[in-house]
């Protein structure tokens, strides 16, 4: 089992509306959706399209923590590991404007997680991970600060357990989590930037941040550009890929496929070089539907060939002309 933990979940809407302008009175949507949204989630769901068996690990709280429950259940058909919280779950609230890829995303306040809900959670995936477990997969942003070192916490179980890691996230669990050394690290440009205080404009800061990375005990090291591509750092090698050329409908939710990916690759036992190549193309795939993660293993499989190696210096020269 794999287990893929989401501390700030949410109710995730998605409204399709015809052309508006703020201010209007009155819109009224074409198209309505909900499902359970969080970057831990999200890996859940591409480990599932993946073929992987997986359960989200989350705090839930009052009548959308509810419904999120059950659309994790019946929906998503998922058998979540859930600490009940007195803060209720947030809502996002995400505006697409029909024929068009211009949307906007309404947020909730992020919840107040009590100490005694985040132990809770931390003692559930204790007592997982002595069950049996092979991987735990830590996505997105810690909520308030009693969950700041959460994610480190989880990962010294996992390390005690035999269980590998891999660290999505960002802000302020960032540094301790680090600190912990999981075994996977992915990033985008923008976090790594802040986490080691390196701007990332040349190869040079690039290999830097990768090898500072690396030097920390993290066996595989990931940094995304976004559309551009992805660099990636294991043992004493770099390398540096581009994406395959391909339509985007969302990419919302690219990164947690990455992670799935890499978790799918390194189960079977490919190389760190051909696991980051398949998390680039699963990325790909993710990025040619609507809803994250919903792609097809065989999507990404028609990809794969198209993902092509590139120096580091092209990759940053087009990362620093383009974003």
């Amino acid at each position: 089992m794999n287990f893929c933990v989401t501390l700030n979940p949410c109710l995730d809407k998605s409204l399709v509306v015809p052309p508006w302008q703020p201010g209007e009175h009155q819109v009224r949507g074409r198209e309505f959706g909900q499902v359970v949204g969080g970057k831990g989630v999200n890996v859940a769901r591409g480990l599932r399209r993946l073929g992987l068996a997986a359960r989200p690990v989350l705090f839930l709280g009052g009548e959308l923590g509810q419904l999120c429950d059950r659309l994790l259940r019946e929906q998503d058909g998922f058998e979540p590991v859930v600490t009940w919280t007195a803060a209720p779950t947030r809502e996002i609230l995400t505006v697409r404007t029909e024929d068009t890829a211009q949307q906007t995303a309404f947020f909730d306040p992020n919840p107040a997680i009590l100490p005694r809900e985040r132990d809770d959670l931390e003692e559930k995936l204790a007592a997982a991970f002595r069950a049996g477990a092979a991987w735990c997969a830590m996505s997105g942003s810690s909520p308030c600060p009693a969950t700041d070192d959460f994610y480190a916490r989880v990962i010294r179980r996992a390390k005690g357990a035999g269980v590998r890691t891999v660290l999505d996230t960002y802000g302020a669990c960032l540094a301790p989590a680090l600190q912990a050394r999981p075994d996977v690290v992915k990033m985008n440009r923008a976090e790594c930037e802040e986490a080691l205080g390196l701007r990332l404009e040349q190869p040079a800061a690039v290999r830097d941040a990768l090898e500072q990375l690396r030097g920390r005990g993290i066996a595989i090291v990931a940094i995304t550009f976004g559309a551009r591509g992805m660099a990636g750092a294991w043992d004493d090698q770099i390398a540096a890929w581009q994406p395959p050329p391909i339509e985007v409908v969302n990419p919302i939710g690219s990164g947690d496929a990455m992670s799935a990916a890499l978790i799918d690759a390194l189960s079977r036992g490919d190389d760190p070089r051909e696991s980051l190549q398949w998390a680039m193309a699963c990325a790909a795939a993710n990025v040619q539907r609507w809803v994250a993660c919903d792609f097809r293993r065989a999507d990404a499989a028609a990809l794969l060939p198209g993902v092509a190696p590139c120096p580091l210096e092209h990759l940053v020269a087009c990362a620093s002309a383009g974003e």
